[in-house]
């Protein structure tokens, strides 16, 4: 009987070590996904450009600029007067060099590609093309929407992310804490035991971390998390496992 509980008890223990090194696994690679959509967004932000269009008979650009600097909400990545508007219009579309038609260059305007000075919002389409169409100058306002839409709905999921490690991490500490002042309370709390579980529980979640990073590296999928994000889900799982010992 006694060999019966020794064998059950054993074969507990391993099966909870299996599942903290499977969890460790699995949070770092939902983190890595994380890492993935944080980089991808990241790429977005800078393809989120607006074109502004100047008028024709604007005989100061240089003060539109400063203008739309002014508002605050987004800044200008780069200028194109209406002479170097013409000659990336002809290089693009070489034809046009066999039009002759005097002052043709005057006919282009000049415009202006600016970007968000911080992270857009839902609302900071419609205050940004009310802000810069009330500039005196300013002809017309063009981005494609979708490219924003898509972004913010990336930022979306971001956040989501965010509040659910924020969560995950409140309540294992909270429980961590009862869990310690239970067993001090039953005093119940052997320090060398409690060393040695906690020990076994970061040696599982790194093992964990170990398989997965070999499968990673067998089929070539690459972990995107940082060191010291992969040791805090380790503690973390090692947490986990203190308190449901």
């Amino acid at each position: 009987m006694k060999v019966g509980r020794f064998t059950v008890k054993t074969a507990s223990k391993i099966l909870k070590l299996a599942a903290l090194a499977f969890l460790c696994a699995f949070c770092i690679l939902v983190s890595s996904h994380y890492c993935r959509i944080k980089d991808y967004a990241g790429s977005l932000l800078g393809n989120l450009n607006v074109i502004i269009f100047f008028d024709k008979n604007s005989k100061d650009d240089a003060v539109i600029k400063d203008e739309i600097e002014a508002t605050g909400l987004v800044s200008v990545r780069e200028y194109v007067n209406s002479s170097q508007a013409y000659a990336k219009a002809v290089e693009k579309n070489p034809f046009l060099k066999d039009i002759s038609v005097p002052d043709i260059a005057k006919s282009i305007q000049s415009y202006a590609v600016v970007a968000p000075k911080s992270v857009p919002d839902k609302n900071f389409l419609s205050k940004m093309r009310a802000a810069l169409e009330s500039i005196s100058g300013v002809d017309e306002v063009v981005f494609d929407i979708s490219v924003f839409e898509h972004y913010l709905k990336i930022e979306d999921l971001l956040s989501f992310y965010r509040k659910i490690f924020l969560i995950f991490a409140a309540v294992i500490f909270v429980l961590f804490v009862f869990k310690c002042a239970f067993l001090f309370m039953e005093q119940e709390l052997n320090a060398k035991k409690f060393a040695v579980n906690v020990f076994s529980y970061l040696l599982s979640s790194s093992f964990g971390f170990l398989v997965l990073w070999i499968v990673c590296v067998y089929t070539q999928y690459p972990l995107l998390i940082d060191k010291t994000a992969a040791l805090s889900i380790m503690s973390f799982i090692a947490v986990l496992g203190v308190i449901l010992s």
